[in-house]
C-alpha cells in the first residue's frame, strides 16, 4: 500500500472537500433559482384563426338578389361578371384576416382598398345606381396570406349618403 504523506493528504482532503462544492455549483444551475432568475411560464399566443366568419359569406341583409357568395377565400381573383344590375343599390360586405390589404373591383362603379389586419374585420359598403349598368366585373386583388369572404347584392332604391 502506497504511504500518504502529509502533502497527499492535503491534496486528497482538499479534492474530498471540493467534490460536493462542484456537484452542488452544477446542480444548482441546472435547477435555477428563484430569488435570482424567476422561471415564468411563457407560452406565445395562438395563432390567429382563420377567419371564422368566411366559413359563412358577410352579411348583406336586405338584399332582395344575391349575386355572390364566397367564403373563406385565399388568393386574389375574378370572382364573376355581373351581366344586368338594375338601378338600385348595389351592397357589398367584405371580411379579411391576415397583414395587408384586400382590394375590390366592382367594374367602372369604383374599387376601393380595404386594410387587413390579424384579427378579421368586416367592411359594408353600398353604391347607388341611378341606372342599370351592365357586364360588371367583380374582382378582388389581395396581399398574399389574406384570407377573405365577399357578398355582393342588390335592392331597390337608393339613398344618397348625408
Amino acid at each position: 500500500m502506497a504511504k500518504l504523506t502529509k502533502s497527499h493528504a492535503g491534496v486528497v482532503i482538499a479534492l474530498a472537500v471540493s467534490i460536493p462544492l462542484v456537484a452542488g455549483c452544477a446542480a444548482h444551475d441546472d435547477q435555477g433559482s428563484s430569488e435570482e432568475t424567476p422561471h415564468a411560464s411563457v407560452s406565445s399566443p395562438p395563432p390567429p384563426p382563420v377567419i371564422d366568419v368566411t366559413r359563412t359569406p358577410p352579411d348583406i341583409s336586405g338584399s332582395t338578389d344575391t349575386f355572390v357568395r364566397l367564403a373563406d377565400r385565399t388568393g386574389s381573383e375574378e370572382v364573376t361578371v355581373i351581366r344586368n344590375i338594375k338601378a338600385g343599390t348595389v351592397a357589398v360586405a367584405t371580411e379579411c384576416a391576415g397583414e395587408g390589404k384586400t382590394t375590390i373591383g366592382i367594374g367602372e362603379l369604383g374599387t376601393y382598398d380595404i386594410p387587413c389586419a390579424t384579427a378579421p374585420g368586416e367592411t359594408y359598403n353600398e353604391i347607388g345606381l341611378g341606372s342599370s349598368k351592365h357586364n360588371v366585373k367583380i374582382t378582388v386583388t389581395v396581399s398574399a396570406g389574406i384570407h377573405w369572404g365577399l357578398s355582393v347584392g342588390w335592392r331597390p332604391g337608393h339613398e344618397r349618403p348625408s
